[in-house]
């Protein structure tokens, strides 16, 4: 500790006599520090350090804007381990933990008006942890010759230890009154000689009728008690000091000058209350309402008359428990001989009660239990219960049973009740195996699977589906389901999966074809989301299963290939004899052209022939050209209604007058997305094959109307708007294998040279080109309709 004795004081006097922080402040080197060395302190701080390092109470100053801090050898223990370095420190960095508590304290002070707090809580950390602090000080302004303020003192004393004792006392007297509030006694306390309520519980009140009676005397708060003399009584015990004690005391509770009246038999004691000087200055009053112990007692009495005819049938029924039960009950002695047992024994076991009482019971005990079952006798003779021990016992038949025992020793004895779980405990390692083998079918599937809670969150997923994306199940678990590696990596796929798992969790099997960008590339699966219902019906989760299908739409596609190959072959055989027939009569006009004595009529006539060869052979290559999707489309806004009207009226006057055209279309404007010229030479083409359906005459019926499509409804389509255009007729229709291969390259059911088989292909190409699709309807003997499906357009 420094010694003052050694300190010089030279120029520094201010500081004489401050005790041990006025030696660190002249030993302290200040040479770097702001206020530089003592000697050339301000007159104000010099002051104020005098006073405060003179003073025996904790003070410390905080000087200047920075608030550094000096302080007293009382202020000391208030730093503890924060001292000695924290002398000419900013506060704000010293009590850094306590600064946003204090600081506005301290902006006041030093804004000119002192402060002053009592009991004010501060957690410290002033000797190298938290606690919990409180103190009362007071920060007061120092100002210099001219009113500036200066610095602030801080006067301050600890009354961490006043306010805990304070807490303690309140919880105890909280603690107090709630265990008389709780109490089942009735208890109130009356002061003075007029006997005026201080407390009463809640069971006093209940005993009054719940009369408001606190700080009124009893003869105003209770007339009815005091009609009834109970106030004379009390008169007596504070004049006598003598307790008063009441049995089955009658009290006849009325709430209500006119109101019912309540008869209640009380055990009751008023006990006198003394001052500090002996003199009486109250009365406790506390006891039980024993009302319903009277009646009880009463009530007992007559159930006493029918005791033994009661105990009789109890002990007929425990006899009939006994014997009914299908449990194994019986009575261990010390030697493990069932000495008593019930007939659930010979049930399970095939021993009598009279065969088990000559053996001891571990004598039936299979070999291989022989050891646990010691060890659970062992146990059993130590005093301690058994629960749950299982063993095996030899049936009469020499079969084994497992046993579940629970036995209790009591008087010498061991009272056992033992139940069969063979059958139970198969089953349960029948579960596990089961649990087992759909786990490891889990694990081992190649498909991608796993199962999610309600809320979209990922609970499991197998091998196959997380050595997709390279990482451990502990990575995913817990990530909603479309913000798993599996679908993050895609754009636009985690908002579509998220909407694809609420039609699941509404009860829909989802199944859709993605394509998803992996670790290992671009791949396509077939994905399906399916609802999982519990026992009760409920959806309790929903799975994901994933068939990766790369390698087969690759082989799909080079299949298409393949038949695309095919198709030019049969191409070739197809069109070959047709392409025959039109270049014949070509041929013979070009012959005839170069004959000049030929005929005017006869040239004539062979190049009409030629010219219309040559008509049929363009519209053959077109259709070629529209089945290869090769010619280009010019697709814009067609107006469908002007279509469908123009086309009806061409084929009004080119068909059989036999086949009546019927148009069914609203009034609204209908515009999709389309190539026109190709549209009219599909819709024509649909209405010959119409027309060639009904050789004997019909109706063919053009209809368009327009479609909204929301998301989800059409597995082939996407959501949109779109317009259908229908050709119907009420020719021979089609069966279902006709139907299938309609729209198939060179597929015609007409006779040789009657039709390429070109005409549905260049149709169904159409509409796939323009984002559509064409659908086909149709009965044998019922008609068909051709639907062709187009994107709708506002334009």
């Amino acid at each position: 500790m420094p010694d003052t004795a050694t300190t010089s004081f030279d120029g520094i006097e201010f500081l004489r006599g401050g005790g041990l922080v006025a030696g660190r402040i002249a030993r302290h080197d200040w040479s770097a520090h702001p206020l530089g060395p003592p000697a050339q302190w301000p007159p104000e701080l010099k002051t104020v350090l005098s006073i405060m390092l003179g003073s025996r109470f904790a003070m410390c100053v905080g000087w200047g804007p920075d608030l550094l801090l000096f302080y007293n050898d009382p202020y000391m223990q208030v730093l503890g381990a924060k001292e000695p370095s924290a002398l000419g420190e900013p506060i704000r960095e010293v009590w850094s933990e306590l600064w946003e508590d204090i600081r506005p304290l301290a902006e006041t002070a030093m804004a000119g008006t002192a402060t002053w707090v009592e009991d004010m809580y501060l957690r410290m950390q002033r000797h190298g942890f938290a606690e919990d602090t409180w103190w009362t000080f007071t920060y007061t302004p120092v100002r210099d010759p001219d009113g500036r303020v200066v610095a602030m003192l801080n006067v301050t004393h600890e009354t961490t230890r006043r306010v805990l004792t304070e807490q303690r006392l309140a919880d105890e007297n909280n603690r107090l009154a709630r265990m008389f509030e709780l109490s089942p006694a009735f208890m109130a306390l009356l002061s003075g000689p007029g006997h005026r309520f201080e407390f009463a519980n809640s069971s006093y009140l209940r005993v009054v009728g719940d009369r408001d009676v606190i700080g009124r005397t009893v003869a105003e708060a209770l007339p009815d008690a005091t009609a009834q003399g109970w106030v004379d009584v009390l008169d007596r015990v504070y004049a006598s000091g003598v307790p008063f004690v009441a049995q089955g005391a009658v009290f006849r509770e009325q709430a209500e000058p006119d109101g019912p009246v309540t008869e209640r038999q009380l055990d009751f004691v008023y006990q006198p209350m003394r001052a500090p000087d002996g003199s009486i200055d109250g009365i406790f009053v506390t006891g039980m309402d024993v009302s319903a112990r009277a009646l009880s007692e009463a009530r007992l009495q007559a159930l006493n008359q029918d005791l033994e005819r009661q105990v009789a049938e109890h002990a007929q029924e425990r006899s009939l428990t006994w014997q009914v039960t299908p449990d194994m009950l019986g009575v261990l002695n010390g030697d493990g001989v069932l000495e008593k047992t019930n007939p659930a024994w010979e049930r399970t076991l095939g021993w009598t009660s009279a065969e088990l009482a000559r053996h001891p019971v571990r004598e039936l005990v299979h070999p291989e239990d022989m050891p646990a079952a010691m060890e659970a006798r062992a146990r059993l003779h130590a005093g301690e219960p058994m629960l749950g021990f299982e063993c095996r016992l030899r049936t009469r038949d020499g079969d084994y049973r497992t046993l579940s025992w629970v036995a209790s020793p009591e008087g010498g004895k061991f009272y056992c009740s033992a139940r069969d779980v063979t059958e139970l405990n198969a089953d349960a390692r029948a579960l596990a195996d089961s649990q087992a083998l759909l786990r490891s079918l889990f694990e081992t599937s190649h498909q991608l699977q796993g199962r999610c809670a309600l809320d979209g969150t990922l609970e499991d997923a197998n091998r196959t589906a997380l050595d997709a994306i390279g990482r451990g199940l502990e990575e995913v678990v817990g990530l909603p389901m479309w913000e798993t590696p599996w679908f993050a990596g895609t754009p636009g796929m985690g908002e579509r999966m998220r909407q694809a798992f609420a039609r699941a969790r509404a009860g829909e099997v989802v199944r859709e074809e993605i394509t998803l960008s992996l670790p290992a590339g671009q791949r396509t699966f077939d994905l399906s989301l399916r609802p999982l219902y519990d026992a009760s019906g409920r959806i309790s989760a929903v799975v994901p299963e994933a068939l990766d299908i790369t390698e087969r739409r690759a082989t799909e596609e080079a299949l298409r290939q393949s038949q695309k190959l095919e198709a030019m072959g049969q191409l070739t055989g197809g069109v070959a004899h047709d392409f025959n027939n039109l270049l014949t009569p070509i041929m013979a006009a070009l012959e005839l052209a170069d004959d000049p004595d030929a005929r005017p009529e006869r040239r004539a006539r062979t190049l009409a022939v030629a010219r219309q060869s040559a008509e049929r052979a363009a519209m053959l290559v077109q259709r070629l050209l529209a089945f290869a999707r090769r010619q280009p489309l010019q697709a814009v806004a067609v107006d469908i209604g002007l279509l469908v009207d123009g086309i009806a009226e061409l084929l009004r006057s080119s068909f059989d007058p036999r086949i009546r055209i019927v148009v069914e279309r609203g009034s609204a404007p209908l515009r999709a997305h389309a190539d026109g010229n190709q549209l009219e030479m599909a819709l024509l083409n649909l209405g010959v094959n119409a027309r060639d359906a009904m050789p004997d005459g019909g109706t063919l019926t053009l209809s368009a109307r327009g479609l909204a499509l929301e998301s989800g409804r059409d597995a082939a389509l996407p959501a949109g708007d779109y317009v259908v255009i229908a050709v119907a007729d009420t020719g021979r229709g089609m069966d279902e294998a006709t139907r299938r291969r309609a729209v198939e390259p060179f597929f015609t059911t007409k006779g040789l040279g009657k039709g390429t088989g070109l005409g549905l292909s260049m149709v169904h190409g159409l509409a796939s080109q323009l984002g559509g699709e064409l659908r086909i309807d149709s009965l044998p003997g019922r008609g068909t309709t051709m639907e062709l499906w187009l994107p709708a357009t506002a334009a």
